[in-house]
């Protein structure tokens, strides 16, 4: 892709070219599905560094989508000016700009406003800025930063629960597992997906034999649908194990 077009777009004042390219400029330097930069993340970067005065701008356009594009495209410039805008947007009026700007806070783990943020984001508000507060969080450490993901795990929105699971793959696996054992007679068992997940994909031997009792096709003690998490979670753990 040619950062002429991303230029060209940016200098503009039609709200859908820019927010065109927005985009352009986020597919450049935005990370993939496994959340990884591109390999030449830093060199695309340099080349574009002149453009964050534009992009600070841009965040606080009246256009609700060019600002949460802009807040997006903020999260890869990593300078003191852009996280300090990110704290600002991570109180936005707009629940997309915030849930943007919470998620891009990820890259700055040791910036205390930021970590403040991310814990109470990740704890209340709109279903989509706990999602990315907790997505952000697997970046950070800490006691605190723990508790939460665990909570996370049980929260009454599936996609907040699998983010929180993510992020606790990236943790260490001692950090979390015995409170993880814990859940296996949580009073809800539907929200227990992301737990199950998560414990096929971190637990030991002990957990697989664990799982495999409960996921018993005759174990009738428990619902069908856990059964059937319990048996993948153990299979998960039984390959992982063989290739050890």
């Amino acid at each position: 892709m040619s950062t002429t077009l991303i230029r060209r777009d940016l200098a503009l004042s039609d709200p859908d070219l820019v927010a065109q390219g927005l985009r352009r400029l986020a597919r450049w330097l935005g990370t993939d599905t496994n959340n990884v930069r591109p390999a030449e993340f830093s060199q695309r970067r340099a080349e574009l560094l002149d453009l964050e005065p534009r992009l600070l701008e841009l965040s606080r356009s009246q256009d609700d989508m060019v600002r949460e594009l802009a807040t997006d495209a903020l999260g890869a410039f990593l300078g003191d000016a852009a996280v300090a805008r990110l704290v600002e947007l991570a109180e936005d009026s707009c629940e997309r700009v915030r849930a943007s700007a919470v998620g891009a806070l990820e890259y700055w783990p040791d910036h205390p406003k930021a970590r403040v943020l991310l814990l109470a984001s990740s704890a209340g508000g709109h279903w989509t800025v706990r999602m990315r507060a907790t997505r952000a969080l697997g970046g950070f450490s800490g006691a605190d930063v723990i508790e939460v993901l665990m909570e996370g795990l049980l929260d009454p929105d599936s996609y907040v629960r699998f983010a929180a699971a993510d992020s606790l793959r990236r943790q260490p696996a001692e950090t979390f597992l015995p409170r993880l054992r814990q859940y296996a007679d949580y009073p809800a068992p539907h929200l227990l997906d992301a737990a199950i997940d998560l414990l096929g994909d971190a637990g030991t031997r002990e957990d697989e034999k664990f799982l495999s009792h409960v996921g018993g096709l005759f174990n009738l003690s428990q619902p069908k649908f856990i059964r059937s998490w319990a048996r993948k979670a153990a299979k998960r753990i039984r390959i992982r194990l063989a290739k050890a």
